[in-house]
Order: structure tokens, then C-alpha cells, then sequence
């Protein structure tokens, strides 16, 4: 009778981690609906994440016809994609629609035309359920070895991890949602085959496991993962005669007819993709854990170019306290649960031995970088309820305290509610991370007017973030995105903007759209030219042709703050390895009186629009211009030879003060985006609608 109202306890926590997962995602929309004007367009809700677009776009696709698996995708790196844009058989530069990776898109395509509703609708509601849904194999994992509480604290940690709540919160439709779910779901279903001992049953959950591994390929399209958990599997089936051949030497391998139709129903299924699995596994290890990298001849071609990675946050490593801070609200229960979770590995190796290349993709968070974190939060969770157990269940009953296995239950059960109470207490700081949208409405806006208003085979130029969300809602073709921001296309992008001379930039474009990334790998490896060699023949007008598509420059209110890096790459010294950061700020700033503006988001600095400089603190820093612009008018003042260039801009009922620190203010980003300045011999400006979005088009010649 006691274990009934054990096992009440415990349901009770596994809904609390449930309602607890869906409360700290629902609960962000309260920000959403406060800022319906931003965060919803015609209607709809707008993604929270860049790739979203990508998926979101997909969907649109399949509805529209166009998706078909095998064909180059249009939409996606001019002008690199067409079958043609290829090195050698080894390097192709196009990409190709394939289901596999991107069976989201289908599913809700799917999903919408079943139900009416938008995939816009269905990612707001769905995405929430499905990033939970991780709690119910680790729950039933464990309750199937009578650790229950590993199990629920597991799902807590693993739901409301700030990487995890990051990647699956609202309106964030993609791979994550699952990507813990169903190698979680895989296991259970191997752990309950080796636990049932009757052979209807064990066919019964191997079919199980099978038809899984097979959604988990089509949705996430890793074939090294699903390789592992079939080597897991295969492992703990053959466990005791390898456990009899190492201990004693002694081979007594037998494999039953059984054993090899269990093998049949989960490898055949798989055979299509699971053949590369090992290869792609060697080369995960290669490259993320023993940093060894083999080149291809591309990259040896390439390898002069800027990194751009360096850029992205979530490829960054971690300090060791910063690992828990991404997975845990407390980094001292973290490094306790991260202990404990080793112990739980040690002590109850066959059962967690489905669980463990899991684990390993969680530590590789302390070595190689952000983007492991998700997989860890469960693990410190799964530590801290292991944790609780290992005190009362084998430690003081060895020193004979709680002897008896009434209180040994009572003790853990009464201990383990009231630590889950504690963790619970400090997870809701997930209640701070807040999912908001990666695109304004009026951006939106701006992009439909490019779909109306330009032709049908026009090309965007502009950095790569919103590569995905432009072929989504302008249905136009961008020249990079989020899948292909490594090339040196980025580089020439960043170039262009980062320049003074307006011809160097009309030449950048010319040669990419004309060449593209395959006609420079060409160019550099028949003329043997190292990168710095073809940046100056291009910048020279060596390779000079008319621009035969149309090709808009779009710039956006959200580069401003991505700017440094920009001006980075493409102020990128080639013998040095370096760039130069250019900053361009818009503060938060108010008028003191009629010729002095205040700005307290840096450091209370006072502009003297009359005297031409800025007062921070005990400095006093030279302003060179400063521009005064309301729609086509622009009157400008000089003060001195150097120093910032400070910009007064009126757009609508709106006003906004612009900083640009030296050289950037000497940028066409800064010339074209913020003054709306231009040479018409190259651009030709089409659409104002600044600080949102400015549009120019190339002049073809």
C-alpha cells in the first residue's frame, strides 16, 4: 500500500516538470501579446529564431509544388545554384532539397493543410508541447529501474535549461523540440526490450525502437547518432559473453534466430543511411573533440580567408562555470549534479549504457563549445536525483543508519520533495529568458513590398541573418544565409559594405554575381592566387562584367548593432589575420536644451551640437560632422579634421540620434544606410523606409 502513495508522489512531480516546461514558454505570451503591433503580422505570430525562416520557407515550398527532394534549391546562394556550381566531384557548392533534416517542414505543411491552420499558428502552440515531451522518457527510463527520482529531475533541469528553453521556446520552429525526445524514447524502448522476457513483447518493442530511429534520422538527419544507439544496442545484447571473453578469457558467442531478427527489424530500416554513420562519427570526433581537421582542397584554397565562426556566440567555448550557468540556474548544484551523474554512469553502467554517447555529447559543452549545453541539463538533473537515492539507499545503510527499508523509502522520498522544491525554486529564473520575435512586423512589411515590387529573378545582397527569412517573405534569392555564412561570399558581403569607394563595392558585386563562390575557386586554383592576390584583381576591375540579374543592396534597422562585425571582415588585413572593429551606435538619448543632447546608455556622455563634441565623463572627445536629416532634406556642419560623426536623423514622427566612431563612418553602410547617401553611377535608391529597411538597386553596367 506504501508504494501507492510513493508512486502518487511521484506522478505528481512528473506533472509538476510538465506543467512547469509549458508554463515557463507559455508564460512569454504576455510579451507577445503586449507588443501585437510588433510581434504579429496579418494575424500571425512571427519566428523567434533566424533558421525558423529557413523551415517556415520549406513548408511554403512543399505547399507550393516546389520542394522536390533531389533538385538544387533555388532560393539559396547565388549565384552558386544551379548543378553546375562544382570544383570537382568531391565539392559542390549548390544545395539540394532532401527530406531528410528538414522532415519538420513536411510535417507541418502536413499539419496545417489537415487542420487550416498557418504553420506560423501551429509553431506558436505546438513547439511548447513538444519541447516537454522529453520529460516522459526520462521518467518512465528511470521508474523502469526504480530510480524515479532521477528521472523527474532529470526532465526538470533538462526542460527548463537555459540552452534548451533558448532553442525551444516560443515561436522557435525547429529541430530541437525533439532532438532530446526521441534518442531518450529510442533508449526506453531498448531498456524496455531488455527488461520484458517475453519474446512477443521483445519483438514488440524492438519494431518500436526501429520505426524511432527512423523518425529521428528523417527529423534531425545525423546518421553518426543513430549509428551510436545501434551499437548500444548490439553492446548490451552481446554484454555477457563480451563481460565472459574479457574477464575470462573465454569465447562463447552463440547468436540465436531471435537475436537476428531482432537485429534485421532495427538495422534493415536503417540500412539506407545507417552505413554512413561510422564515417560521419570519425569525423565528429576529428573535428570537435580531438580538433584534428583534414581539409579539402576548397577549404586549402580558401583557408586565407576571414573565420566567420569567430562571430557566432554559440560556437564559442565555455569557461567551466559558465558550462553550468548554460544548462543549471545554480552552478553549485550543477558541478553536484554533474558528480552524481558520473556516479549513476559508474554504478549502473548496463542499464545507462543507451544513455551514456548522450552524456558524452553533454561534456563536450566544456571543451568545444555553447551549442552541447542542451544535452547536459538533463544529466546534472538525472546526478542530483541519483544523488538523493545513493545517500539513502546504500550510503548510511552502510554505517546502519535508516537500516530499515520502510525509512530508507520515507527518508528519500521526504528529502527528494523537498530538493525538488529547491530546485524548482531557483529554475524559475527561466521566467527571465524571454522568446521574442527576430523580425519586426513592419520588416515584414518591407519584404512583401520587394516581392511586389521587384522582379521575379531578383537577387539580395545583404548580410547573411536574414538569409532565411527573405526567400520566406520576399520569396526572393539571397547570395548567402545561415547554412552558408562560412563561404567567402560573406567576406565579399561584409567588404562591400565596409568600404568607401562605391566602385570597389559595385565590383565586389559584379564578380559574385557573375562568378559566384565556384567561379573563385576556379580563378584561385588555374592562377594559383592566394585570397589576398584575387581581393585585389577583383577591387581592380579585373574581372569587371555587366550585372545581368537584378540585385538589390537591402540594408536593416538590425545591422546597425551587428556592424562591428561586419566592418571587421571586411576591413580584414590578410598579412596581419586581422580586421578593425567599426562601431556605429544609436542611443537612447534626450535633449538638454537647445543645442546639447544627453545620452545616459553611454555613460551620461553630453553631445554640444554647437561646438561640435562629446563630454564623457572627464573626457572631451572631437565630433567631425554632424548631419542633420529629415526625409530628402540633409544639411550637414563640420567641426574637426577627426573624430566621431554624429547623425540627427527624423523618420516619420520620430527622431534618433546616430554615433559612428572613425573609420566606419566613412563606410557605405553608414553613407547609404543612415545618410541615405550614394554614387547614382552604381545604385539607384528604390525604397526609404528607414530605420527599417533601405533598399538600392545595382545599376547593371
Amino acid at each position: 500500500m506504501r508504494d501507492w502513495y510513493y508512486n502518487i508522489v511521484y506522478y505528481i512531480l512528473f506533472l509538476v516538470v510538465i506543467f512547469f516546461g509549458l508554463y515557463i514558454r507559455f508564460d512569454d505570451v504576455k510579451f507577445w501579446r503586449e507588443r501585437e503591433s510588433f510581434s504579429f503580422y496579418n494575424g500571425e505570430p512571427l519566428y523567434a529564431e533566424y533558421d525558423s525562416f529557413y523551415f517556415a520557407r520549406l513548408s511554403r515550398d512543399i505547399k507550393e509544388g516546389l520542394f522536390k527532394s533531389g533538385e538544387v534549391d533555388k532560393f539559396r546562394f547565388f549565384p552558386d545554384n544551379t548543378k553546375e556550381a562544382y570544383l570537382d566531384n568531391e565539392t559542390k557548392f549548390y544545395t539540394t532539397y532532401r527530406i531528410p533534416g528538414n522532415f519538420i517542414s513536411y510535417i507541418f505543411n502536413l499539419l496545417s493543410e489537415i487542420t487550416g491552420i498557418s504553420v506560423a499558428w501551429l509553431t506558436y502552440y505546438l513547439i511548447p508541447f513538444l519541447a516537454i515531451t522529453l520529460v516522459i522518457p526520462l521518467y518512465f527510463y528511470f521508474k523502469e529501474l526504480g530510480l524515479p527520482f532521477v528521472g523527474i529531475f532529470g526532465g526538470l533541469i533538462g526542460v527548463s535549461a537555459p540552452m534548451y528553453l533558448g532553442r525551444t521556446g516560443l515561436m522557435r520552429l525547429d529541430h530541437d523540440p525533439l532532438n532530446l525526445t526521441l534518442p531518450f524514447l529510442i533508449a526506453f524502448f531498448y531498456l524496455k526490450f531488455f527488461k520484458t522476457t517475453d519474446i512477443r513483447f521483445k519483438y514488440f518493442w524492438i519494431t518500436l525502437a526501429s520505426l524511432t530511429s527512423v523518425f529521428y534520422y528523417l527529423w534531425y538527419a545525423h546518421s553518426n547518432l543513430n549509428f551510436v544507439l545501434v551499437v548500444t544496442f548490439i553492446f548490451v545484447l552481446f554484454y555477457d559473453s563480451l563481460k565472459e571473453f574479457i574477464l575470462k578469457r573465454k569465447i562463447s558467442f552463440r547468436v540465436t534466430k531471435h537475436e537476428i531478427l531482432y537485429l534485421s527489424i532495427l538495422i534493415l530500416p536503417q540500412i539506407w543511411y545507417l552505413y554512413t554513420g561510422p564515417w560521419y562519427l570519425i569525423f565528429q570526433i576529428k573535428t570537435l573533440v580531438l580538433y584534428i581537421k583534414s581539409p579539402s582542397a576548397v577549404d586549402i584554397l580558401f583557408k586565407d580567408f576571414p573565420n566567420i565562426l569567430i562571430s557566432i556566440s554559440e560556437l564559442q567555448k565555455m569557461t567551466f562555470w559558465e558550462v553550468f550557468s548554460a544548462t543549471i540556474y545554480n552552478q553549485y548544484f550543477g558541478l553536484i549534479g554533474l558528480i552524481g551523474a558520473i556516479f549513476l554512469f559508474l554504478f549502473r553502467f548496463k542499464d545507462l549504457f543507451f544513455l551514456l554517447p548522450f552524456f558524452c555529447i553533454g561534456l563536450l559543452t566544456f571543451f568545444s563549445g555553447a551549442r552541447f549545453a542542451m544535452y547536459l541539463g538533463p544529466f546534472l538533473g538525472m546526478g542530483l536525483g541519483y544523488l538523493v537515492h545513493l545517500l539513502f539507499q546504500s550510503l548510511l545503510p552502510r554505517f546502519e543508519i535508516f537500516s530499515s527499508k520502510y525509512k530508507q523509502r520515507l527518508a528519500e522520498v521526504l528529502i527528494g520533495l523537498l530538493l525538488f522544491i529547491s530546485v524548482l525554486g531557483f529554475q524559475k529564473n527561466a521566467l527571465s529568458l524571454v522568446s521574442t520575435p527576430k523580425i519586426t512586423a513592419s520588416l515584414v512589411r518591407d519584404m512583401e513590398w520587394l516581392k511586389k515590387n521587384t522582379p521575379e529573378d531578383s537577387v539580395i545582397w545583404t548580410w547573411w541573418d536574414y538569409g532565411y527569412a527573405f526567400p520566406l517573405y520576399a520569396r526572393r534569392t539571397v547570395v548567402h544565409d545561415g547554412g552558408s555564412q562560412t563561404s567567402p561570399k560573406t567576406y565579399f558581403v561584409a567588404r562591400s559594405f565596409a568600404t568607401h569607394d562605391p566602385r570597389e563595392g559595385w565590383l565586389i558585386t559584379s564578380f559574385i554575381s557573375n562568378y559566384g563562390l565556384t567561379g573563385l575557386a576556379r580563378i584561385m586554383k588555374e592562377q594559383k592566387l592566394s585570397a589576398k592576390e584575387i581581393v585585389e584583381k577583383i577591387s581592380a576591375g579585373e574581372y569587371l562584367k555587366e550585372i545581368r540579374t537584378p540585385i538589390y543592396w537591402v540594408f536593416t534597422y538590425d545591422l546597425i548593432p551587428k556592424f562591428a562585425w561586419i566592418h571587421y571582415f571586411g576591413t580584414y588585413d590578410f598579412t596581419k589575420r586581422e580586421g578593425l572593429f567599426g562601431r556605429i551606435f544609436i542611443p537612447t538619448c534626450n535633449m538638454l536644451n537647445s543645442h546639447e543632447v544627453i545620452c545616459p546608455d553611454i555613460e551620461n556622455a553630453v553631445i554640444n551640437l554647437s561646438l561640435g563634441i562629446i563630454k564623457v565623463q572627464n573626457q572631451t572627445i572631437p565630433v567631425r560632422r554632424i548631419y542633420y536629416i529629415e526625409g530628402e532634406q540633409k544639411r550637414m556642419s563640420e567641426f574637426y579634421p577627426m573624430g566621431y560623426t554624429v547623425a540627427i536623423v527624423k523618420a516619420g514622427p520620430q527622431a534618433g540620434l546616430v554615433l559612428a566612431e572613425p573609420p566606419s563612418d566613412e563606410s557605405l553602410f553608414f553613407k547609404m544606410f543612415i545618410l541615405r547617401k550614394y554614387d547614382p553611377r552604381y545604385f539607384e535608391l528604390i525604397y526609404d523606409n528607414f530605420p527599417q529597411m533601405v533598399v538600392y538597386k545595382v545599376k547593371p553596367n
